[in-house]
């Protein structure tokens, strides 16, 4: 099963043309889950491929994607004494223009291990972005 596409949190950090930091605001999950998205999400055990799009009227960037590999034991009753199950943050180095999209990719390494005692569900979600508001120039 892959779950995607829920923002636990973003950021705003609004600058001036002059580039000077100035208020900052922390959105609602409804908010930032409809400004920042994920699709064309595909996972394996493998790897993990998405494209981040950007639904602000703003440039964004700092975007990070949290990536897990929840484990699921086929017996639930007696679980192993030790979970492989796994997380990343992927962090995107590229600024994402109002309205267009970044392509994501993360790969375990070391490679999740191969076992027959239960199965990965992977989950993807974006966990933070700034988005740049330009202000006015001061006088």
């Amino acid at each position: 099963m892959i779950r995607g596409g829920i923002i636990l949190f973003a950021t705003f950090i609004f600058l001036s043309v002059h580039g000077n930091a100035g208020a900052q605001t922390v959105l609602t999950q409804e908010e930032a889950g409809k400004a920042v998205t994920i699709r064309d999400l595909n996972a394996t055990t493998s790897s993990i491929t998405g494209v981040v799009v950007n639904n602000t009227p703003h440039l964004i960037r700092d975007v990070e994607v949290l990536v897990e590999y929840h484990w699921l034991w086929t017996n639930e009753f007696k679980p192993g004494p030790v979970s492989p199950g796994h997380s990343a943050v992927v962090k995107l180095d590229k600024d994402i223009p109002a309205g267009q999209t970044s392509a994501f990719r993360y790969t375990p390494d070391p490679p999740l291990p191969t076992r027959k005692d239960g199965q990965y569900d992977p989950e993807v979600r974006i966990t933070g972005f700034t988005s740049v508001i330009p202000g006015t120039a001061s006088r």
